[in-house]
């Protein structure tokens, strides 16, 4: 663990952190910024360790009162999600802080038609999305299980996770699963202090969404929030009692709908599918 000013020594009083995964995307970037916004001290974690450290300093200049630390880490490697586990085991057990909030909002998406996306992308979707995660899960669960404090792990999903949509097959592929891995965790571990909990932003303005998905959702007058809408909902979210939560209307409605006459939402988008693939061959 690393303090804005480099220090990687913990002196501060016990404390109750958020630590957000996936911290430096535009999304993430935001949730960070809301959470200092809200006094909760966080733990902020990306891969990109200029933009981590640059994004720490300003929320420390920003946010002076508000504790902050910070840890590099490639949740593709074993070796460094193991070297974040033994750095949350020393600031809790060593030094008696406590996590009580696990944001997990790394993740990539593509917009093609399958035929139209390699190998290397589809793997790279399900290994992000939904294995890097339930792995960092199983190495913190022994940590906040050990806490005796009540945690919660939150899961960023999407829309997509509970609607099917044509050009995003293998991201809501991915999407389903981390929802359902959600749902699975949050009763497997029920007897225990942990809870898990799952949040679906709607489509979101945000540089991982190609310029053709921006004009696709322009021509199908589809709704797109920004990333500080998306963050001031989760923070908000966070607490709650609220298992899950689908952000948007007629998003959330839709949803809903899907799971109880999936045709009725088929057909609709089916409509939709000329413009969906136009768009999704400029994508390429």
């Amino acid at each position: 663990m690393t303090l804005p000013n480099g220090q990687s020594d913990l002196t501060q009083a016990t404390l109750q952190y958020t630590m957000l995964i996936g911290a430096t995307g535009g999304i993430g970037q935001e949730i960070a910024r809301q959470l200092c916004a809200n006094n909760r001290p966080v733990i902020l974690v990306g891969r990109n360790n200029q933009t981590l450290t640059h994004l720490v300093d300003e929320l420390a200049k920003d946010y002076p009162n508000v504790p902050l630390l910070s840890h590099t880490c490639d949740l593709s490697s074993q070796a460094s999600q193991t070297l974040l586990v033994e750095g949350l085991g020393e600031m809790t057990q060593g030094h008696g802080n406590i996590i009580d909030t696990v944001i997990l909002n790394a993740g990539i998406n593509d917009f093609a038609l399958l035929t139209d996306q390699s190998d290397d992308t589809i793997e790279q979707m399900m290994l992000v999305n939904v294995a890097y995660p339930l792995q960092l899960i199983k190495r913190l669960l022994p940590i906040l299980m050990t806490q005796h404090s009540a945690s919660q792990i939150i899961s960023i999903g999407s829309t997509f996770g509970s609607i099917g949509y044509p050009g995003f097959s293998a991201y809501s592929a991915s999407k389903f699963a981390l929802r359902g891995a959600s749902e699975a965790l949050g009763r497997e571990y029920a007897d225990t202090s942990v809870k898990f909990r799952y949040f679906a932003p709607r489509a979101t303005k945000t540089t991982m969404n190609k310029d053709a998905v921006v004009a696709m959702n322009e021509a199908l007058k589809v709704k797109m929030d920004s990333p500080n809408t998306v963050a001031k909902a989760l923070v908000n979210f966070v607490s709650t009692n609220q298992a899950q939560q689908h952000l948007g209307f007629p998003e959330r409605f839709f949803a809903w709908l899907n799971r109880l006459f999936p045709n009725i939402v088929g057909n609709a988008i089916v409509k939709d599918l000329p413009t969906i693939k136009q768009y999704a061959k400029k994508a390429q």
